[in-house]
Order: structure tokens, then C-alpha cells, then sequence
């Protein structure tokens, strides 16, 4: 994939932080490595909102046919182990 050449500014305690743990990466690479681990986390956050608004919006009988299914995979996975 095509690279996009951009301009940061940062405090020089944090680049110079940055250079010392760099273990020999280039500074584009820790910036590329850095911002891809927010996107990560930006989806991760995103997915845990979606699946928490999804079991919010169960109802009374939705929510006990879950809890069965979570006791049965729960006890499935305690014989998987065995």
C-alpha cells in the first residue's frame, strides 16, 4: 500500500522518549505503528458499545433464553478443557 507522507508536531520530551525506546525503528514507523493501534482500539471500542447496546436492548424472555445458552456453552467449555 502506498505510503502518504504527513507532518506531526509533539513535545521533544515525548520524541525524545520515543528515540531511546525506538529500539532502531524509524520515527515513521513508530508514528505508523502507534496510529494503527488507535484504529484497533477506536473498533474494539466501538464493537464492545454495539454488543452492549445489543444485550441492553433484550427483552425479559430474550435475556433468560441467553443466560441458559451462556450456562450451557459455560459447562461445554468446562468439559472441553478436562
Amino acid at each position: 500500500m502506498p505510503k502518504t507522507k504527513i507532518s506531526v508536531t509533539v513535545e521533544g520530551s515525548v520524541l525524545r522518549q520515543v528515540d531511546r525506546m525506538a529500539r532502531g525503528a524509524s520515527r515513521s514507523k513508530v508514528v505508523g505503528d502507534a496510529l494503527a493501534g488507535w484504529l484497533r482500539n477506536r473498533r474494539r471500542e466501538r464493537l464492545e458499545r454495539e454488543i452492549e447496546l445489543y444485550y441492553l436492548s433484550l427483552g425479559a424472555a430474550e435475556r433468560v433464553e441467553d443466560a441458559g445458552w451462556a450456562e450451557l456453552s459455560g459447562s461445554l467449555v468446562g468439559e472441553t478443557w478436562r
